[in-house]
């Protein structure tokens, strides 16, 4: 065996030279860690039994022990394991359990090094409850004391929340808090912790606390010319660190932004935490920057001085070569603007100030709301009307302050035109954005105008494509350097391009409706689309993925233009379009799309053929055979027509596939067989693969699972040999399926394995629920309850976009959630499968190859057994009889039975028991 790392602190993790090892089993786990735990020492058979069964103890302790040791040789090897006459031993070096490590480094006064290997609540929370009461609260203790010692600002605030009541975390806390120069960060954190103390305990805070606070009181304030902010401030404590630690290595900074970035405050709020001398001076109206600044400095003595010049996009060029000099009259001075526009300045580092993270948007939307309307109540609207704004402060505070006469849906609804009404004494958008539009030469305002068709994102490919401007690159730096273009460096090196939505919709008023721009930009992404369709085939798909994700509204918006044209261009936008939409689950929307536009306007009988095959798959993908069949019957004949040999074998495969849905399996295999035979003749092995993922899925559809997978494995060996990602992820679904019907549960986790490799690698961006489903049924055969009902709330939820499976498959999975329903009980399956619905795509991963929690079992064997006979019937005296056991004994099985079943009454247990039993 090679050099084991046992990892307990967090998710239970075992590694072999650096390659992670399944350990099977709750129990086999349990009885890894106890052995880990004490490492070269013997453990003895009692002990391991109470960590293993804590609640009830097997009567044969050392064969049942016997048994799990033997499985986890099996993963270790025999060599790790010793046997004695009264317990194991694990014989490995305590330095390879981080447990281990942990007190040894917190004994020999390294705490820092001790917390780096805390990854979460110990032993993963699913081992027992033994580990949860004899183990974790030690260890929890230890770490929060090792916390304590070292001053890390989030991981404090973080444990202040879990652990309110613990007075000597908030202590060193706060004084980080003060020694960050956060004195009112700290003040309002004590006056939280003050209030709760009174309200859950009756008491004060400690002597040490109550001290720090009189030391924080009596802090001086730092000096300056800025007055208090009238309103709450969210967010943008990294962009506040960011100015600070730039400020450090530059004598003039520069924070550029957008009209409405929130730049002006983001500076008070700094200005607010520096212990330095400021003087602030706004530039906005001055006729003079030289006599602004100089009446504002007066005569200073202060070794250091922060000068902030705020609003100095109009006066750049003045700006600029005053304080240039400045700079240089003035060794230890440090000047910190904002502009729109960088001031031009030697030595000048800008900070180009970011949108508003989206849920400081939302806070800010609150927050501003309820300032003109302390009764409004909010929904998932304000989430939307945050993300329309791109995180824009103020269109956010425009937005929120009509909220005086108007609801959220309402704001919704008419966001465009309010954020351009004059509302008491706020400034609008419109009103910024004409002073910033006005500073552009006439080019930069027409590429501007020109910018208004783009929707999100754009790269320099498709500006030079659309826009058709003479000195592109100069006119696009010179919207970039006035804030209303921003840029984005992606992973691969490229740059990208947007314009914040509100400044994209002032853009569109100045835009000049020119049906050549919007017919350039539609037969761009056009292109881009049919380029990354050839893509999503081959073995790019996860970064073709990526790509159309981010070319996914350009593209709709070039769809919804074309459809009002007499062009087959919608046509070939939405037909395009439509595999990238099933891969993203959107199957309903992808064939309305098809549907709309199917008739609309000539085209030519290649274009229509294909139009008629995407609308057959997303019809099929519907469970909609009639209309599958219609369109595939189309396709084929168009392309039988046309003498199209691929074609013709690609609809071949397309009827067979909704044939054998539709129940004709004996058609189904012929056809397939047909398309095979023309595609083997053309040597076209892409094409023979999936076709054979066809023939698969019809012996399926006649439980013939065996010789299905077969066809499925050859399928999967041409996806390994360039078939493409696609086919191969289609394959192991198959593979998978096969398994789970067969019960080969480590033949299923590999296949699952291997896809979520691929399911993740595209960034969480495919959402079609097959694999969902297929991982469903693994965490079933596994005997994790939780996690399957779980991942099938989430199946279920994408399903209802369009993207269900064969009728076989749905059969089986259906018959699979209906057994898991019955064996945890209706009420909680559903809470679970409501669970399932909410959570992201990362946590759906987690799921579907997590190991087993004490959550999945929810019933201990007694709370079973007390159960069935409950609904055999039997009242509690004869049960207790029956089991040898109290009446008070059985009465608190039932109750915990109820309480893990989310059951109501004992009419409710004998309901379950009976529903379990059949």
């Amino acid at each position: 065996m090679g050099q084991l790392d046992i990892r307990l602190l967090g998710p239970f993790e075992i590694r072999c030279d650096g390659q992670v090892l399944h350990v099977p089993g709750r129990k086999v786990r349990a009885l890894l860690a106890m052995l880990a735990l004490s490492c070269g020492r013997t453990v003895s058979f009692t002990a391991l039994g109470e960590a293993l069964w804590p609640d009830d103890p097997p009567q044969r302790l050392r064969g049942s022990l016997q048994t799990y040791v033997g499985r986890l040789r099996r993963v270790l090897g025999d060599d790790v394991i010793g046997t004695e006459p009264t317990g194991y031993r694990l014989d490995v070096p305590p330095e390879s359990v981080d447990v281990l490590r942990f007190h040894a480094l917190l004994d020999a006064g390294e705490p820092q090094q001790a917390l780096a290997l805390w990854r979460g609540e110990p032993f993963g929370g699913a081992l027992s409850s033994w580990f949860d009461q004899q183990e974790t609260p030690a260890l929890v203790e230890r770490y929060l004391t090792a916390r304590e010692q070292v001053p890390d600002i989030p991981a404090l605030q973080r444990l202040t929340a879990q652990y309110p009541l613990r007075e000597t975390l908030w202590l060193t806390f706060l004084t980080a808090l003060r020694d960050a120069g956060r004195q009112a960060e700290a003040l309002n954190h004590y006056e939280s912790v003050r209030r709760h103390l009174a309200e859950q305990l009756g008491t004060d805070p400690c002597p040490a606390l109550q001290s720090l606070h009189r030391s924080l009181l009596t802090d001086a304030v730092p000096t300056g010319t800025q007055t208090a902010a009238l309103t709450r401030f969210f967010g943008r404590d990294g962009e506040i660190g960011r100015v600070g630690r730039l400020l450090t290595g530059a004598r003039l900074v520069t924070v550029a932004g957008p009209p409405g970035a929130g730049k002006t405050r983001l500076v008070r709020e700094f200005v607010g935490r520096v212990a330095a001398p400021v003087v602030m001076v706004e530039l906005a109206a001055v006729e003079s920057v030289a006599r602004a600044v100089d009446e504002a400095l007066g005569v200073r003595s202060d070794r250091e001085l922060l000068l902030v010049l705020d609003n100095c996009e109009h006066v750049a060029a003045e700006v600029a070569a005053y304080v240039g000099q400045l700079l240089k009259d003035c060794p230890t001075l440090r000047v910190l603007a904002t502009s729109r526009v960088p001031l031009g300045a030697p030595g000048e580092h800008v900070y180009r100030l970011p949108p508003l993270a989206h849920r400081a948007a939302v806070e800010l939307f609150t927050d501003r709301a309820r300032l003109v309307n302390a009764d409004i109540t909010f929904d998932d609207t304000v989430h939307q009307i945050c993300r329309q704004l791109d995180g824009l402060p103020l269109a956010i505070e425009l937005a929120a302050a009509w909220s005086r006469v108007l609801s959220g849906q309402q704001v919704l609804d008419r966001l465009a035109p309010l954020l351009h009404e004059p509302h008491g004494r706020q400034t609008t958008m419109r009103a910024a954005l004409d002073s910033s539009y006005r500073l552009l030469q006439p080019p930069a305002q027409r590429l501007f105008g020109h910018l208004a068709v783009f929707a999100g994102g754009f790269d320099l490919d498709a500006l030079e494509a659309v826009a058709e401007h003479g000195d592109l690159l100069t006119a696009l730096a010179v919207l970039v350097d006035h804030s209303l273009v921003l840029t984005e460096s992606l992973a691969d090196g490229r740059m990208r391009f947007r314009l914040l939505e509100p400044v994209r919709q002032y853009a569109v008023t100045v835009f000049e409706d020119d049906t050549a721009v919007r017919e350039r930009h539609a037969r761009h992404y056009l292109t881009v689309v049919l380029r990354d369709d050839i893509r999503l085939r081959g073995p790019d798909r996860a970064a073709a993925v990526v790509d159309l994700q981010r070319e996914e509204a350009n593209v709709l918006a070039a769809f919804a233009w074309a459809r009002t044209q007499p062009t087959d261009l919608a046509l070939r936008l939405s037909t395009a379009l439509g595999y990238y939409s099933e891969h993203r689950g959107q199957v309903n929307e992808a064939r309305q799309r098809i549907e709309q536009v199917l008739d609309q306007a000539p085209t030519e009988p290649k274009v229509l053929a294909a139009a008629h095959a995407r609308l057959g798959r997303l019809a099929w993908r519907q469970r909609d055979y009639p209309a599958a069949r219609d369109a595939y019957d189309h396709s084929l004949a168009i392309r039988r027509e046309l003498g199209d040999e691929d074609g013709t074998a690609r609809s071949l495969r397309d009827l067979a596939l909704v044939t054998a849905s539709s129940g004709d399996t004996h058609r189904a295999a012929e056809l397939c067989e047909q398309s095979i035979a023309m595609f083997t003749r053309a040597g076209d092995e892409r094409g023979r693969g999936w076709a054979l993922t066809v023939l698969g899925l019809t012996l399926f559809e006649n439980d013939r699972w065996a010789e299905g997978e077969a066809h499925y494995r050859a399928a999967l060996a041409i996806s390994l040999a360039g078939g493409g990602a696609a086919m191969n992820v289609t394959a192991r679904l198959g593979i998978a399926f096969s398994a789970a019907v067969a019960g080969d549960v480590d033949a299923h986790r590999r296949q699952i394995v291997a896809v979520v490799d691929q399911i993740s690698a595209a960034g969480g961006l495919i959402e079609d629920p097959e694999w969902l489903w297929a991982s469903m049924s693994l965490a079933a055969n596994e005997g994790r309850t939780r996690a399957a009902l779980r991942l099938a709330g989430a199946a279920t939820a994408l399903s209802r976009q369009g993207g269900r499976m064969s009728g076989t498959m749905t059969r089986f999975c259906d018959a699979t959630v209906e057994r898991l329903r019955r064996q945890t009980g209706g009420r909680r399956a559903a809470r679970l499968m409501s669970e399932g619905r909410k959570l992201t795509q990362s946590e759906l991963i987690a799921d579907a190859l997590a190991p087993p929690t004490v959550d999945d079992r929810p019933l201990s064997r007694r709370e079973l057994e007390v159960a069935t006979l409950a609904g055999q019937g039997l009242g509690n005296d004869d049960i207790a009889r029956r089991l040898r056991i109290s009446r008070r004994t059985v009465e608190t099985h039932l109750d915990h039975v109820r309480q893990k079943l989310d059951l109501n009454s004992r009419y409710e247990v004998v309901t379950w028991a009976l529903t379990r039993s059949g």
